[in-house]
């Protein structure tokens, strides 16, 4: 019994150290086989407090999930016209606490933009959730797309569910966080980081993001490693609309059947545009 205990205690040991050393002998690299729509990492530039995004993914997805058409773009952004910034939640399947999270962000010219945290991934390579929390085998990139782009990504590639919750904080928070977003994504082109499943996703990066701005203003909680419970989180904050219940609030942000309503406009202005004014969306 006593080998037995002795032999537990060295594998507690061994096994994080075994782990830790393996992900501080591999370095991450932008430098690799990326799949096309990983392809291009956004590039940050600032001058007098405007941002200039070069590589803004703006493809078009026919009904049936396929790439119809590829386009970058680069778009200058003036965070002082940010009229509204927006969480989205993207459930997968029916477990209530797997998801992927995501910010929007729409401005007074009718444009709008998602930033997502991703796992980049190379041609033929899958995402695997429980690798990924144990071994180095993700970078991650900030994704930034139009609306279009994204909400077509989720409704006719992947087939999932999008909901769209509008930030309630304050504007000039709202403003505040756009550019951390964007600085972090300049930071992330400067320099490859790993992605990790429990503590590199796409919610605690975001939250650690806003985080840098003011120390806990996005408190730790179980969200951080099971994104499907961010928007409870969002709601128990009053981060989001609350004068309403949780359930109905969550199914009046669902955008799905929106989406497809709309993806004929081709324009991603004019459908960001045509969707706030069916969402009668606040600051808008």
């Amino acid at each position: 019994m006593k080998r037995v205990l002795l032999l537990l205690l060295a594998l507690i040991v061994l096994v994080p150290a075994g782990l830790g050393i393996n992900w501080q002998l591999h370095r991450p690299s932008h430098d690799r086989d990326w799949r096309a729509d990983h392809s291009r990492l956004p590039e940050v530039s600032q001058q007098d407090g405007l941002y200039t995004l070069a590589n803004i993914r703006n493809w078009d997805y026919a009904p049936d999930g396929t790439v119809a058409r590829e386009e970058w773009i680069t778009r200058d952004i003036d965070p002082d016209s940010l009229t509204q910034a927006w969480f989205l939640v993207e459930p997968f399947g029916d477990m209530a606490a797997i998801a992927h999270t995501m910010l929007a962000f729409s401005f007074a010219d009718g444009s709008a933009y998602v930033a997502s945290i991703e796992a980049r991934r190379e041609v033929g390579e899958t995402y695997s959730a429980p690798k990924a929390a144990v071994l180095p085998i993700f970078e991650y990139m900030f994704v930034w797309t139009t609306e279009r782009d994204m909400y077509g990504n989720s409704e006719f590639w992947a087939g999932d569910r999008l909901h769209l919750y509008p930030l309630t904080i304050p504007l000039d928070h709202q403003k505040a966080v756009l550019r951390a977003m964007l600085d972090e994504t300049a930071e992330v082109q400067a320099e490859p980081r790993w992605y990790n499943t429990l503590f590199s996703n796409c919610t605690n990066v975001l939250a650690r993001t806003v985080n840098k701005i003011e120390p806990d203003a996005v408190p730790f909680d179980k969200s951080w490693m099971l994104p499907g419970f961010s928007d409870d989180f969002l709601y128990e904050q009053r981060m989001i609309p609350t004068d309403r219940p949780l359930a109905q609030v969550e199914e009046e942000a669902l955008i799905s059947p929106l989406i497809r309503e709309l993806y004929t406009i081709a324009d991603p202005v004019a459908f960001s545009t045509a969707l706030r004014e069916r969402l009668n969306a606040p600051g808008d």
